[in-house]
């Protein structure tokens, strides 16, 4: 090898790790690609139409955000773990923050920066240990399948596949609809991909969807439901829109009294979720990777947390929601990655898509409902860890998941979940096994709620 190539591999312990740069190269390329709809369906979760910001500002600030965390981890932690915005946290931010709560997009930024800084702090002061295991198997459970059905209820309405109505809550959409059935040819084939084991199972269900609207448009077919995506108006190589950089910084301004507690709120429960979602995630990636110590941790795993601590700080710089790490890494793990070049291969991939803003930005929800579906039911399998028989579990997890959903806010399924844990949990007779951080999360969301409902 060159001398180049030798301090490439003596710096990220390539053969060390019995891995190649070529292998490296390539398994940076196929995590992008299993992870890439994320610039579609991030600008597409967080967009809203009453507001100034555009799907160009919001594209780029996924790019950028997901650029520098995945240059971060790995030239700082070296591990084959690549980062972008949370499928489930943007979510939170777009409805439950922005929608729900009523914050601005601005206000919502600084909650992400803010629990992003929370995360960090608990990340290199070991408190991180402390906090999972104070918190019973049964709410991170229920929490974590609350998220994937919130995720898959937004896949399929935003696609019309499910609408409003008024005579009942909702009901199927108009099936004969050309948006509509894309729609639908989008999760069929994610789905059938997916089932074959194909790591491209999402990015080819976007792909395939948008050529086909593409076309359909060509021909003048239209949709009043989903809109067919178009390149009429679209510019092949763009340059990107760095609006959004630094208005989280004045997120603070116009916060009204009464709206302080529903802040911290957020602020707690956006920390949580990103706290178990990052740990679940390292793990797995580190036991793939055959990263896993003696004691049985992963290596270098409080290095990894500092950066996704970091990224989700970085994410809300940028204006977009938290980073985190990606489960997507499996497939670059797969194909033999086990460095931290991966990890730099992602995020130079992530830049060089910033020329490609019009193309990008011209994939609409009914390409994206494929993505949504999958992705909140491989978190709903989360149910198959629940244990039914037992009272207080199975209850704790009817009410979060049936709450988050029904109310269209990850926080309020959060804060009823928690309620519900520790009111049953008394009710049984077994108070003193509930920890000391369940009853300080119960008086925060009791308070969180009173000012809700009372003062509001």
């Amino acid at each position: 090898m060159s001398g180049f190539a030798d301090a490439v591999d003596h710096y990220f312990r390539i053969t060390e790790r019995g891995s190649s740069i070529g292998t490296e190269l390539r398994g940076g390329v196929i995590t992008f690609l299993s992870m890439s709809y994320i610039l579609v369906v991030n600008p597409l979760i967080l967009y809203s139409d009453t507001g100034d910001i555009t799907m160009a500002q919001l594209f780029t600030a996924t790019a950028v955000a997901s650029a520098i965390s995945c240059l971060l981890m790995g030239l700082y932690a070296r591990l084959p773990v690549a980062l972008a915005p949370g499928m489930g946290l943007n979510i939170f931010l777009s409805t439950t923050i922005c929608y729900t709560m009523g914050f601005t997009f601005e206000q919502g930024l600084m909650v992400v920066l803010i629990s992003g800084l929370a995360f960090f702090i608990i990340s290199v002061t070991g408190l991180r240990a402390a906090l999972l295991n104070s918190i019973p198997k049964s709410v991170k459970v229920s929490i974590a399948a609350g998220i994937g059905f919130f995720i898959a209820f937004l896949g399929l309405y935003n696609s019309g596949i499910i609408v409003q109505n008024s005579g009942s809550a909702l009901v199927l959409g108009d099936l004969t609809d050309p948006g509509v059935l894309l729609a639908l040819m989008c999760i069929f084939i994610t789905f059938i991909l997916w089932q074959r084991d194909k790591w491209y199972a999402v990015s080819f269900g976007i792909a395939f969807t948008w050529v086909a609207g593409i076309l359909l448009s060509q021909l003048g077919v239209s949709s009043y439901i989903s809109p067919i995506p178009s390149l009429d108006d679209a510019e092949i190589v763009s340059s990107p829109d760095f609006a959004l950089f630094g208005v989280a910084l004045t997120g603070l301004d116009g916060i009204a009294n009464t709206m302080w507690v529903s802040f911290l709120s957020a602020i707690l429960s956006l920390c949580i979720v990103n706290l178990f979602d990052t740990t679940g995630t390292l793990i797995g990636v580190g036991t793939a990777a055959d990263m896993i110590d003696e004691e049985g941790n992963v290596q270098d795993f409080d290095k990894a947390l500092a950066v996704d601590s970091i990224a989700s700080v970085a994410g809300a710089v940028c204006g977009t929601s938290s980073t985190t790490s990606y489960i997507e890494s499996l497939t670059g793990i797969q194909a033999g990655a086990r460095t931290g070049l991966m990890a730099v291969v992602v995020g130079i991939l992530f830049v060089i898509s910033l020329a490609f803003l019009g193309v990008i930005t011209s994939v609409t929800s009914c390409c994206t409902a494929g993505a949504l579906v999958l992705v909140g039911t491989i978190m709903l399998m989360n149910l198959g860890k629940v244990e039914w028989k037992d009272g207080i579990s199975s209850f704790t997890t009817i009410v979060t998941v049936f709450m988050m959903g029904l109310t269209g806010s990850i926080t309020d399924g959060i804060a009823f979940g928690i309620i519900a844990y520790v009111s049953s949990s008394v009710a049984s007779g077994k108070a003193r096994d509930v920890s000391v951080t369940m009853w300080v999360l119960v008086a925060v969301f009791i308070l969180y709620f009173f000012t809700v409902n009372v003062i509001h």
